[in-house]
């Protein structure tokens, strides 16, 4: 109906609210009641289905039956024949919500740089997050939770200055029965908030809608999606391939904390998002808390219940994962057998301070090796020079064509530049260019070791990797969530026989007692297999002990407890072949693996969990929040919040275990966590300083990998680029170290004034760049701690080969 038919039943229809390809609202008068509520209008075409009727029956009542004050409550639903005409339409009235949107707000607001206080952000994801859990403890899942589905009562504005959030249209996807198996049914809603699962063609379920809040959250944070793109298919694809480029990118000031919930909301695979939404909403709470706990009290929402998940924000996710079919190629590494790229030499970029965009030059030479254990000194940081970009290839991924021309909501343009102040580097239109840098991080894996240049690349047939759910202990002695996950990707792999079925497992290294680990069977699809294990019950850390990987052909009727030696058919290992080389240590290449990402004997004999990569996210993302709460502070005037902050800088810096910390704070206590800064980042004195400092200790083993002979030519040239990458950054985190070194010797007064404001401001932006990278105004390149952390990863990647009579398996014990 597009017609106003002036009144239908009871209800005087007034004004056109809104309207879709399949539903129109109007606002109407109740003549009965002398009220205005809202009529959805369904489209009288959706009634030539046979079990409409019946349909439209059941999934009213169940919309009825929710009852939450963040929830709009339906009254009336009738099937009705429009007066005048022959036609029958089916509607539902609902409370009249007097207020706008959700969506017009954000652009009004975030779009345009005006972002929303950090607890303001709570306030409106604790009212919509927990009608969201409501309705999922009453097994109802929205399916289509979007900014135009959340109404803003201007009349309630006691918890949020935009007016109190109702959320409508819950179960409308069942509704219009679209509840799945048609990857073109989503068209209805919006591609810039449907969650993978949902666009490859399963039914919405509770994560589905804890991504579409992830999104929306993200949104809010920066002023634009994730995803962004002219037709409905760029934007699918992005859901499904591409990770979105760290909030902290477009809006620098975001904390650390709020920036990992986002992530973790927004994760390819259902089982890395939060179990439930009110598990979402704790640990915003606790994040923002956090980030503002010396400075406000910010209660804890007295209706979030207990979730099933450590919220501390030093244990929130750092990886996801992504196993979701056809990935994009990714960043490649130049190396020797690599052709058409080359390694460029790296300045550092500029270390720009927030005091009205004005930057300071930093010159300095290091006391130290660099992190590849080269005497050769730093690049200098130097204003406004250029930056070359990483080399990176990104090659095409499957064709947006062959996806059905379908209607799409236009995605909002990106906010405006905000002047530069004291948050920033970047400004909203950098999206587009941010999603180059980041956007192919954790979904390059296969693309990356597609290109092998070995005599046996032929034999080739898919990989395997590692990754990390983010599920980790609250306690930095477990290493449970740490490579817990197997990813799995095969082409060209005939059906096994009839009445057979493959299988994978992971096999211990050949120094323990035989313990396979059953995946799971895999199912090939026109010669493709993908196939996620998302972990055990305890996402207990599986690289830590699996160097082997393989694929029996088995009876398909009983799975089998433990592997047919006999029967496999595809195989891959980490060597764990000694270096001869390696004269001190003999380390294998499975052994740098291992220790860089999963279970480190230096970390473990400091009382830590899990390799160095970890704890070199986790550290710099800790900084990242002290560095900004400083700078924050002295808008307040609580110098003694400064003092501590660069105290805490400093402890994760130096590793309270070596003496430079004594020598140059005197007197002073260690103020950060003393079980994990132990470790600092940094190393003085290789010879002296043991454990050395992540960066220097992730760089030797990098060094190692580069020369060991079983590492493959893309595993080398990975180590050599991740070691560029290292330099860099450790060029950052001295500067920053001698800024936080000035700041403290300074009095009370001078802390107060307008050079330590420009010192906060620098330092603040140096531990930004450090985390998240930087992009100049050419779109050049130059990563951080969170590119780097996904580099690592890539480092896990099984070469799966097939098993034949001139190359057959090696034994499996």
């Amino acid at each position: 109906m597009s017609t106003n038919p002036g009144r239908i039943d009871k209800y005087e229809l007034q004004d056109l609210l809104g309207q879709g390809e399949m539903t129109e609202v109007w606002k109407a008068f109740d003549t009965q009641s002398r009220r205005y509520v809202a009529i959805k209008f369904l489209r009288a075409n959706l009634q030539v289905a046979p079990d409409f009727v019946t349909r439209f029956q059941r999934e009213t009542l169940a919309i009825a039956s929710l009852h939450h004050p963040n929830i709009v409550q339906y009254h009336d639903f009738s099937i009705s024949q429009l007066p005048g005409t022959g036609n029958v339409t089916a509607y539902m009235v609902m409370d009249f919500v007097d207020g706008g949107t959700l969506a017009g707000y954000v652009r009004n607001t975030s779009r345009q740089g005006k972002f929303l206080p950090a607890v303001d952000i709570l306030r409106l994801f604790t009212s919509i997050g927990m009608a969201v859990d409501y309705a999922h403890q009453h097994g109802r899942v929205h399916g289509q939770l979007k900014p135009t589905n959340i109404l803003l009562d201007k009349r309630d504005t006691s918890r949020n200055v935009m007016g109190e959030p109702i959320v409508t249209d819950f179960g409308m996807d069942k509704l219009l029965g679209i509840a799945g198996g048609n990857t073109g049914d989503w068209r209805i809603g919006t591609p810039l908030y449907t969650a993978p699962e949902q666009i490859m063609g399963s039914p919405a379920d509770e994560r589905s809608d804890i991504y579409s809040l992830g999104i929306m959250l993200y949104e809010i944070c920066t002023g634009t999606p994730p995803f962004l793109g002219n037709n409905a298919a760029t934007i699918i694809m992005q859901h499904m391939n591409t990770a979105p480029a760290s909030p902290a990118l477009i809006n620098p000031g975001l904390p650390p904390a709020l920036i990992t919930i986002i992530t973790r909301c927004i994760a390819k695979e259902p089982w890395a998002r939060f179990p439930t939404a009110s598990s979402l909403v704790e640990a915003l709470a606790q994040a923002i808390r956090e980030g503002e706990k010396e400075d406000s009290n910010i209660p804890i929402p007295v209706n979030v219940s207990q979730p099933d998940y450590s919220v501390r924000a030093m244990d929130l996710p750092t990886v996801l994962s992504s196993g979701l079919p056809s990935p994009p190629p990714g960043r490649t590494p130049s190396s020797p057998g690599i052709s058409g790229v080359s390694f460029s030499s790296f300045p550092s970029p500029a270390a720009t301070s927030g005091s009205g965009g004005q930057a300071a030059a930093y010159n300095y030479t290091p006391p130290g090796p660099n992190v590849m254990g080269s005497s050769q000194p730093y690049p200098a940081v130097q204003p406004g020079g250029p930056i070359t970009p990483m080399p990176s290839t990104f090659a095409s991924g499957q064709s947006a064509q062959s996806f059905p021309a379908t209607p799409y909501e236009q995605p909002p343009t990106p906010p405006a530049s905000r002047k530069p102040g004291k948050r920033g580097l970047w400004i909203a239109l950098a999206a587009p260019l941010i999603l180059a840098l980041i956007g192919s991080g954790l979904v390059a894996y296969f693309a990356f070791f597609s290109k092998g240049s070995s005599a046996t690349t032929s034999l080739i047939v898919g990989h395997a990797y590692f990754v990390s759910s983010g599920l980790l202990s609250s306690t930095p002695e477990s290493s449970q969530g740490i490579t817990d996950q197997v990813q799995i990707k095969l082409d060209n792999i005939p059906s096994p026989p009839p009445g057979k079925s493959y299988y994978a497992w992971l096999l211990n290294d050949r120094k323990l007692d035989w313990k396979p680990i059953l995946l799971g069977p895999l199912t090939a699809s026109n010669g493709t297999i993908n196939f996620a294990y998302p972990g055990d019950l305890v996402h207990s850390n599986l690289l830590a002990t699996n160097s082997r990987f393989f694929i029996t052909e088995e009876d398909a009727a009983t799975p089998p407890i433990n592997p047919d030696p006999n029967a496999v058919r595809y195989y891959a290992e980490f060597s764990q072949t000694p270096n001869p080389a390696d004269t001190v240590n003999h380390f294998s290449l499975y052994d740098h693996i291992r220790h860089l990402l999963s279970d480190d004997p230096k970390v473990k004999a400091a009382g830590l969990s899990g390799g160095l990569d970890i704890w070199l996210y986790r550290n710099t993302q800790k900084i990242l929040e002290w560095a900004g709460s400083a700078r924050d502070a002295q808008k307040s005037g609580n110098l003694g919040l400064i003092h501590r902050q660069l105290i805490r800088i400093m402890d994760y810096l130096d590793g309270t275990t070596y003496t430079q910390l004594a020598q140059d704070l005197p007197g002073q206590s260690v103020l950060a966590d003393p079980a994990i800064a132990k470790i600092g980042l940094l190393t003085f004195d290789p010879a002296v300083q043991n454990p050395p400092g992540y960066l220097y200790h992730i760089g030797k083993h990098l060094h190692e990998v580069s020369q060991i002979a079983q590492a493959s030519t893309e595993q080398k040239g990975l180590a050599t680029l991740i070691s560029q990458e290292l330099n860099v950054v450790n060029g950052w985190f001295e500067t920053m170290r001698t800024e936080a070194l000035q700041l403290f010797q300074m009095t009370d007064a001078q802390l107060v004034g307008s050079n330590a404001r420009s010192l906060l401001d620098s330092l603040a932006t140096l531990a930004n760049t450090a985390f998240v990278g930087q992009i100049n105004p050419q779109g050049q390149v130059t990563p951080g701690i969170v590119q780097i952390h996904y580099d690592i990863q890539q480092m896990a990647t099984f070469d799966i080969r097939a098993c034949t009579a001139s190359n057959p398996c090696p034994a499996l014990v």
